[in-house]
């Protein structure tokens, strides 16, 4: 037998003693014939005889707090589950999120931090979406009362404006404008302006309407007098109105209400009501009031008033009362009701009466009369209508005795202070002209006075 069979019968004989589950036995052989035995385990396995199975994440190799698996289908083998964000053989690699976003007018990218995964656009100012793919400029404007408009360029950059709604001004629109105060001739005819929100009104005079007062209203179709009543109109310049004049048996308003027995009347102060045979009623007041319906106390008894003036010539003094004349224009047991300068006037020929103030009236008299209510005719010669084209401002035209014009304002002067200024006059007159009124007169040596336009 050689060394060599004589090394493997040594081997089986020795390794016949050890039992290695999975592994290889092996020995140490020493030259004074001792030898040591052991067990060269495969991998996977440890312990004197290779029974122990090792645990591959024994060891932890995964980082960032990744999760170990033992492969149970290979020996000694496992595998790292990484947390999001995170990736490679031992999760030793963070995941950047930004190498294939695109944020949009000039957001910026950025991963998040700590246990938040994935990333985040930081958008500029009017801009949103998670990719800043939203333009909301026109939120930043805050254009109140108005239309927003902007320009925007691939960077991000933009400008803005407000165009604003009519009535509004200011950079977001939310300054009113007040049109009253920048316009004063807004409403015609002597309406006022409101300023609204946004806007304006007229608040018009009694006789106009419109937005701008431009419409003249006739007083009399507004609310007609019913029952044959008599529509006057009184003409104050800055206002006009009307008021019906009811015939015997009717009273209202508009004298609506006719009138067939006491039923509904009410005396005050124990007045007694009587019919009268024209179908009108009479309230008879106890002594000491007075009124159509005694609801005046009347402040002198027993004594005689002036017509029309419902007060005492008396400077006495009587239940406490102070009787007094009421001044002229005023009526009333107050003098407390202003008299209508038109009251009871009738201009002749077809003349229009205009109440100029308190107790005070002026005629317009038609082409051919003149007066205080024209009763005179003209006795000049007029060719043609002198008042044809004349602009008399806020007044109007009038003929004048001698045959000329003028013009007649109902409260001031006309417009101009020199109103012969750019009148042309014929040959043989003159123009001669005041704050109110301007004519031309006849020169010596001519028999007709006339005049031409002043161009207006």
């Amino acid at each position: 037998m050689n060394i060599n069979e004589s090394l493997i019968n040594l081997e089986i004989r020795i390794c016949d003693l050890v039992s290695c589950i999975h592994g290889t036995c092996k020995y140490d052989l020493f030259e004074n014939g001792d030898y040591v035995s052991f067990c060269n385990c495969n991998p996977g396995y440890q312990g004197k005889d290779c029974s122990i199975e090792i645990d591959p994440c024994h060891t932890n190799l995964c980082q960032n707090q990744a999760t170990c698996v033992d492969l149970d289908n290979e020996i000694n083998a496992y595998e790292c589950l990484c947390k999001p964000g995170f990736t490679g053989k031992l999760c030793e690699t963070k995941i950047d999120f930004c190498e294939k976003v695109t944020c949009y007018y000039g957001g910026e990218c950025a991963n998040l931090e700590g246990d938040q995964v994935g990333y985040v656009c930081k958008c500029k100012v009017g801009f949103s979406g998670k990719h800043c793919e939203k333009v909301e400029i026109c939120k930043i404007a805050g254009c109140v009362h108005g239309n927003c408009t902007y320009k925007l360029f691939c960077d991000g950059d933009y400008s803005y404006q407000c165009v604003c709604d009519e009535g509004f001004e200011g950079k977001d629109c939310s300054i009113d404008i007040n049109e009253c105060e920048r316009e004063s001739s807004l409403c015609s005819n002597y309406g006022t302006c409101v300023n609204t929100i946004g806007s304006y009104k007229c608040k018009c005079v009694a006789g106009f309407a419109g937005k701008r007062c431009g419409n003249y209203i006739e007083p009399c179709l507004t609310k007609p007098c019913k029952n044959g009543a008599t529509c006057i109109v009184v003409d104050y310049g800055t206002f006009v109105f009307h008021r019906c004049l009811c015939p015997n048996g009717y009273i209202g308003e508009s004298c609506e209400t006719k009138i067939s027995s006491c039923e509904g009347i009410m005396c005050l102060n124990d007045g007694e009501c009587r019919v009268r045979s024209d179908g009108g009623y009479v309230c008879y007041c106890p002594e000491g009031y007075m009124g159509q319906n005694c609801e005046f106390k009347h402040p002198c008894p027993g004594k005689f008033c002036t017509e029309r003036i419902s007060s005492c010539l008396y400077p006495d003094k009587v239940d406490d009362s102070q009787c007094t004349l009421c001044p002229v224009g005023y009526a009333g047991c107050n003098c407390e009701t202003e008299i209508d300068g038109c009251f009871e006037v009738e201009c002749l020929n077809g003349g229009i009466c205009f109440s100029t103030g308190v107790n005070t009236f002026r005629c317009n008299c038609p082409k051919g009369f003149y007066g205080r209510f024209c009763e005179s005719e003209l006795v000049s010669l007029v060719l043609k209508d002198l008042c044809l084209g004349v602009n008399c401002g806020t007044g109007y035209c009038s003929y004048t005795q001698e045959g000329g014009y003028k013009c007649v304002c109902h409260n001031g002067p006309c417009e101009g202070d020199n109103i012969c200024f750019d009148t042309v006059c014929p040959n043989g007159t003159v123009c001669i002209g005041e704050r109110d009124y301007h004519a031309c007169y006849q020169e010596p040596g001519f028999d007709r006075i006339s005049r031409k336009p002043d161009g207006k």
